[in-house]
């Protein structure tokens, strides 16, 4: 049923973690018909320790990018975000 749903509203991708990759979830994409995406970061920052990007926020907007690339957006927006350690 939710391979069939996937084909039907054309899903371009469904998103897992690289954290917790998906043998389930793989299937399923090859089985509907769409791409499986399993770099979406849920712990892992961005960049090296010291460099302004290595946040949480920085590891959403990563995310984001990815997410927009795949389903065929850009993000560029995304760049005007400063991923930075707020006080």
């Amino acid at each position: 049923r939710l391979i069939d749903q996937l084909r039907a509203e054309k899903v371009p991708a469904i998103f897992g973690s690289e954290v917790f990759p998906s043998k389930i979830l793989d299937q399923i994409g090859k089985e509907a018909g769409v791409k499986f995406i399993s770099t979406l970061r849920d712990d892992d920052l961005p960049g090296a320790a010291e460099a302004p990007e290595h946040t949480y926020i920085g590891m959403m907007v990563e995310d984001v990018k990815t997410m927009a690339s795949v389903l065929g957006g850009k993000g560029d927006s995304l760049n005007e975000i400063d991923p930075r350690n707020l006080p």
